[in-house]
C-alpha cells in the first residue's frame, strides 16, 4: 500500500512539473485593460512592441512606460515572466518591412550597438527575457546569417544576466522559412511559430488558421527543418479573417455580435472556436511541444466563454492523464 501511495505521489509530481514546463503565452498590447489579463492562465507574457530606431541599432524609448512597469509588477506578483517583444509586423516602415534590422545586422558594430540598447531595456524594466519579432531575415541571404551572430551575441548576454531567455516569432511553414537557420536553434530557448495567417496566395475565401495547418506546420518545422521538439511552440490566433489581409474581427467581438463560441465560421469570418483551440492545443501536448503562443490577449473573452480558460481546461486535464 504504502508503495502503490508513493508511486502515486511521483506520477502526481512528474506531470505536476511537465504542466509547469509547458508554456503558455499570450502578446500584450498595453491597450488592454490591465484587469482584464488572465495571469492564472499564463506563464509568460511578450509585451508588443518595443520599435528599433531607423537606424535599427537602437530601441526607441517608450513614450509613456507605465503600463509596462505595472504589468510587470502584478505578472511577476502572479509568477509570471514577462518578455519584451522587439519589431512586429509593423515596425515602423510599412507592414513587412524588415530593413531595420537588416541595416542593424550587418555589422558587427550595429549588431554589439543593438545588443546593449536591449539589455539597457531589459534591466531597466527587470524582464525576464527578449521576444525577437525580427519576421524576415531571408533565405539564400546574408540576412540569415546575420541573423544567427545576433541572436548568438544576444543569447549569450541573456543568459548570463541571471537566465534571462531569448525567443523569437517565426513565419508558419514555406520557403520564407529557411530564413530561420538551423544554426541558431541553439541560441534560441523557443521559438514562436505563427501558425496563422494562411489565406496568402489566391483571393478565394479561406480559413486562414485551420487545424490542418497546425498539423503540417508542426511536421514541417519538426521533421523538414529539425526543430528541436520542447522548441517548437505552436501559435494560435485569437482573431478571425474576412479574406486576405481583413484583420476586422476580434473572437471577443464576434461573439458580441453573435457568432457561437464552438464554431469556426461566422458571417465570412473565419476564427478558431474553443472546439479547434482545444483540439490544437491537445495537439501541442501529444507532439510534445514546448507549449502555445496567443496573438494577442485583448481579443478573449473574460467569462466562461474564453479561449485561455479553455486553454487552460486541456492543459491541466491532459497532465493529469500523466502526459
Amino acid at each position: 500500500m504504502k508503495k502503490l501511495i508513493l508511486t502515486l505521489i511521483t506520477l502526481i509530481s512528474l506531470s505536476a512539473t511537465a504542466q509547469q514546463t509547458f508554456k503558455q503565452i499570450a502578446y500584450c498590447v498595453p491597450s488592454t485593460p490591465m484587469e482584464e489579463i488572465p495571469f492564472g492562465y499564463l506563464t509568460h507574457i511578450n509585451y508588443s512592441f518595443a520599435i528599433p530606431a531607423k537606424t535599427g541599432d537602437t530601441l526607441i524609448p517608450l513614450k509613456d512606460d507605465t503600463y509596462l512597469k505595472q504589468l510587470v509588477k502584478t505578472a511577476h506578483t502572479n509568477n509570471v515572466k514577462v518578455f519584451i517583444s522587439i519589431g512586429g509586423w509593423g515596425i515602423g516602415d510599412g507592414g513587412g518591412n524588415d530593413t531595420r534590422f537588416h541595416k542593424m545586422a550587418e555589422t558587427a558594430k550595429g549588431r554589439s550597438t543593438f545588443i546593449k540598447s536591449t539589455m539597457d531595456f531589459v534591466k531597466k524594466y527587470n524582464l525576464d527575457g527578449v521576444d525577437l519579432d525580427w519576421e524576415y531575415p531571408d533565405p539564400n541571404h546574408r540576412s540569415a546569417e546575420d541573423y544567427v551572430a545576433l541572436c548568438k551575441d544576444l543569447h549569450t548576454q541573456l543568459h548570463a544576466a541571471g537566465g534571462k531567455e531569448l525567443t523569437a516569432a517565426v513565419v508558419s511553414k514555406g520557403n520564407q522559412a529557411y530564413g530561420i537557420k538551423k544554426e541558431v536553434y541553439p541560441y534560441m530557448d523557443w521559438l514562436n511559430i505563427m501558425v496563422y495567417d494562411g489565406d496568402y496566395g489566391p483571393e478565394e475565401l479561406k480559413h486562414h488558421s485551420p487545424y490542418s495547418m497546425a498539423v503540417e506546420c508542426i511536421d514541417f518545422w519538426l521533421n523538414e527543418r529539425g526543430l528541436p521538439t520542447e522548441k517548437c511552440v505552436l501559435g494560435l490566433p485569437f482573431y478571425a479573417k474576412k479574406g486576405h489581409g481583413n484583420f476586422g474581427f476580434t473572437y471577443k467581438k464576434l461573439l458580441a455580435e453573435g457568432a457561437s463560441k464552438y464554431d469556426d465560421y461566422w458571417n465570412g469570418h473565419y476564427y478558431n472556436g474553443i472546439f479547434t483551440i482545444k483540439k490544437k492545443v491537445e495537439l501541442a501536448i501529444d507532439k510534445k511541444l514546448g507549449g502555445v503562443m496567443v496573438w494577442e490577449m485583448s481579443c478573449d473573452t473574460t467569462d466562461d466563454t474564453s479561449l485561455f480558460k479553455a486553454i487552460n481546461e486541456v492543459v491541466t486535464e491532459e497532465f493529469a492523464k500523466g502526459k
